[in-house]
């Protein structure tokens, strides 16, 4: 690690630790006194964790850790997503293991409201499977209606695995044929029985079954398609459909 990121790491901790206590963040002239450093030096570190979405900074106020919540993590970790060049297999391989281990919570705690618009979300699924582009939002929000069944806002924020998948396998879709997202429904129906019938080991095999058999009508030479960085709200803002 070069002097500049020890340097930035330094400031970083402390600024994090002095919030961690409750205490005010030093300006930028006692920080530069501190690290016995220029105020410009500072600024630029200052600089950088604003960009990066940590602080706050504004002249009368001085500088602030950035309040986060829900919306604003799964902001940053979708552009994450969308630059780091990770291929199709390796989002695939973070689904099975995020949505199994979650189905098991979702199911415990499914609400008669969000049971409705699964089923919902699968009739418009059939209903759309000649249009390729609205299948495959249909898709996607059946998915995300079950991750917003758990529950859990932090396990939320891994949404963004779910949607930078869809987005980098979108395009591959177009040419297949109805018959594709009627199987595809067909497949997700079982897994919304079994979710009904709240036998989770039988719906925990489907869903991971659904998810291998997915996998397979993706093309191999394409699973290094760049992503999409479309931008998106959380994932109750996605799926709310009415």
């Amino acid at each position: 690690m070069g002097s500049e990121s020890v340097f930035f790491e330094q400031v970083r901790s402390h600024i994090l630790q002095q919030a961690t206590l409750g205490k005010r963040i030093e300006t930028e002239t006692e920080l530069a006194a501190r690290f016995n450093v220029t105020r410009y030096q500072i600024r630029k570190v200052l600089a950088s964790l604003t960009q990066m979405g940590i602080l706050d900074r504004s002249p009368k106020k001085g500088s602030v850790i950035r309040q986060m919540n829900p919306d604003t993590l799964s902001d940053q970790m979708q552009i994450q997503f969308g630059v780091a060049g990770f291929d199709i297999n390796e989002f695939l391989e973070a689904r099975m293991l995020i949505e199994c281990a979650i189905l098991p919570l979702a199911i415990k705690r499914m609400t008669p409201a969000l049971m409705g618009k699964l089923e919902n979300t699968l009739n418009q699924m059939e209903e759309f499977a000649h249009i390729p582009s609205k299948a495959d939002q249909f898709d996607r929000d059946f998915h995300l209606l079950i991750l917003q069944a758990c529950g859990n806002r932090v396990l939320q924020v891994f949404s963004d695995v779910l949607i930078t998948y869809f987005d980098k396998t979108s395009a591959l879709l177009n040419s297949f044929g109805p018959e594709y997202f009627v199987d595809i429904a067909r497949q997700e129906q079982a897994i919304l029985s079994a979710i009904k019938d709240e036998n989770v080991e039988l719906a925990v095999r489907l869903l991971r079954e659904h998810l291998v058999n997915t996998s397979k009508t993706l093309p191999p030479e394409n699973a290094s398609t760049p992503a999409k960085t479309t931008k998106s709200k959380r994932v109750s803002k996605k799926t709310d459909k009415g």
